[in-house]
């Protein structure tokens, strides 16, 4: 199956640099060498269990998505999902770039093998945007200025 849309596409190794630069725009404070992170970037995009899109802009990529599969735990017949990344560069805000790739980020989980909870943590900027969706946040955590969503995909 393909996942994309009009704005997002999953990632491939030709993507690897540009993903470099938005991830140290992202965090800069969390960023490991280039070589690191082509060897990383290289085995998430060709695992199975992961799932990183990204949005094209007029002239480099605008946007990305990071999502992992933890699979089936022992109790379980579903799996849990954890959306790791999500950045829109400041200028491709509000253009539904984040939309796209949060969509393409949820296509992907909704087709995975086992039924999914997909969760991920929102920064204070971005907590309006996911409740535009239509999603509530919690507050409750180890991180309360970071609040929680929850996508779960056990009935679709």
């Amino acid at each position: 199956m393909t996942i994309s849309n009009e704005l997002a596409r999953p990632a491939t190794e030709a993507d690897i640099g540009c993903l470099y630069e938005l991830t140290t725009m992202f965090t800069p404070e969390l960023q490991v060498r280039i070589e690191e992170f082509e060897t990383r970037c290289r085995g998430l995009l060709n695992d199975p269990r992961w799932f990183v899109a990204v949005a094209n802009g007029p002239n480099a990529l605008s946007g990305y998505v990071a999502v992992q599969d933890f699979g089936l735990g022992l109790r379980g017949s579903f799996c849990v999902g954890r959306i790791h990344d999500l950045f829109v560069i400041p200028t491709a805000r509000r253009s539904g770039t984040g939309r796209a790739l949060v969509e393409s980020a949820f296509a992907w989980a909704k087709d995975r093998p086992s039924p999914m909870i997909l969760d991920w943590q929102a920064t204070p900027e971005s907590v309006l945007f996911y409740e535009s969706l239509g999603f509530k946040a919690d507050y409750v955590g180890d991180f309360p200025e970071c609040p929680g969503f929850t996508l779960d995909l056990r009935q679709n």
